[in-house]
Parts: C-alpha cells; sequence; structure tokens
C-alpha cells in the first residue's frame, strides 16, 4: 500500500520463494481522493520445470518463443553444403547462412544441412513459425528461394519465400530490410519440441525466428530473444 501525489511509475515486485509451482494472480486496486478506483489483475506464473539450472535451449514465456539464428543447439551438415554463421548481419544479431553459395538445390530431410532449435512450451496446439530473412532477391532464373522447416519428427515443410514476390512485396522487402514467412504447425504435449531449419536453395540467409502460440504483439524487429538454458548440447558446433 502506497500513496502518491503525482504521475509516477510504480512497479510491482514478486517474492518467488512464496510463490506456488502454478498458475496464480492478484489483484492490485488503485483509488483517487476523489473516491474512483481500477482493478489491475497479475497474472503469475511459476512452472514446476524444467528449473532455470537443468533447461535445455529455450523457453515459452508470453506465448512465443522468440530465437536469434546463431543460437542453434544443433547443427547438422552435409558433404556438400553447410550452415555458416555471418557475424553481425541482420537487424538484431547474426544469422546463419548455407555455404557455398553454388551449393545444389536438396530436398529435406535427405542430404539436407538442418538447424535445431530445442525449445519448452508450455502451450502445445496450433502455432505458427515466422522466419525473419534477409531480403534477397530471385537470383535464380525459374526459381524461387526456398527453405524447409518442422517440428519433432513432422515432414519438413517447404517454404519459397519468393513465392509472392510482387512490386509491393518487393518494396515491403526494401523498407523492412528483411523478408518474412510464416508456417503453420501442430504439436501435441507440454515440455521439450524441437524446432528443425533445413537448407533447400542456397542463398536464404536466416535472422530470426518467432514461434507464436498466441502471444506475439505486431513490432518492427519481432519481440526480444526469449530466455535460453546454459544446458546446451554438446553437437553445437
Amino acid at each position: 500500500m502506497g500513496e502518491i501525489s503525482s504521475e509516477r511509475r510504480v512497479r510491482v515486485g514478486i517474492d518467488w520463494n512464496k510463490v506456488p509451482p502454478t498458475s496464480t494472480g492478484g489483484l492490485l486496486k488503485i483509488s483517487s481522493s476523489t473516491g474512483e478506483s481500477a482493478i489491475v489483475k497479475l497474472s503469475i506464473f511459476q512452472p514446476k520445470e524444467p528449473s532455470p539450472g537443468s533447461l535445455r535451449g529455450f523457453i515459452e514465456s508470453d506465448g512465443y518463443v522468440s530465437i536469434e539464428a546463431d543460437n542453434f543447439t544443433r547443427k547438422i551438415d552435409a558433404p556438400s553444403a553447410r550452415w555458416e554463421k555471418i557475424p553481425d548481419y541482420g537487424r538484431t544479431g547474426s544469422a546463419m547462412s548455407v555455404f557455398p553459395a553454388t551449393a545444389a538445390s536438396v530436398t529435406p530431410p535427405q542430404n539436407a544441412p538442418c538447424l535445431e532449435y530445442q525449445m519448452y512450451l508450455f502451450d502445445p496446439g496450433k502455432i505458427e513459425v515466422t522466419a525473419i530473412l534477409a531480403p534477397t532477391l530471385n537470383f535464380v532464373p525459374g526459381r524461387g528461394l526456398r527453405y524447409g522447416i518442422s517440428l519433432d519428427d513432422q515432414a519438413p515443410q517447404i517454404i519459397d519465400v519468393l513465392g509472392q514476390n510482387s512490386l509491393e512485396d518487393w518494396e515491403t522487402s526494401v523498407k523492412d530490410n528483411a523478408r518474412t514467412s510464416t508456417s503453420k504447425h501442430a504439436i501435441t504435449g507440454t515440455g521439450y519440441h524441437t524446432l528443425k531449419f533445413w537448407m533447400v536453395d542456397p542463398g536464404v540467409v536466416l535472422e530470426k525466428l518467432v514461434v507464436n502460440l498466441g502471444g506475439v504483439k505486431p513490432s518492427y524487429l519481432g519481440p526480444p530473444e526469449s530466455y535460453r538454458g546454459a544446458a546446451a548440447s554438446a553437437d553445437r558446433r
């Protein structure tokens, strides 16, 4: 309880040692000297698991998982092509792209280099995954710019970044300095899931992935990167 006489930002703190391991909440009542009042509902969520020390990969918060491309859990290369980091390329971090740039197109999962991102989800069901990529043009005649994306053991969906490439689409990619594409998926079960980003064509430059479980709000850069546990895979190379 407190009293203020002028405008002031109020911060609400939580004693996490007293919060039960489940979803809970509270109410904050704000009253004025004229007798007017407002009730602000507070939502609190402290899951039973995983603990910060045991978390492997990213964790859902506020209905999304936001991932910088170079923070993969595992990287799987193929004899003819590999994913490599491009330092400081992108709007919010570093990017990943396929090398050599002259590599032949492939059909995943056979002989397709793959980036894996492990994450812990609380809200399984229908989700959307938005890939934020460099604003690459269709530099190969008769071919788009494709990648594959899948969750867990599901078959990869093949997405053509240039499937819609009107003048307006090009203008948007220039304005935003990025291209975005969204795929839809369905998952079951709370717990660990693995997002897989597959090579199909060379020339794809991945900057960021946003997994929307219903909480993503519109923004220019996308949500900030989600919390990532320190228990990283030994296969990260």
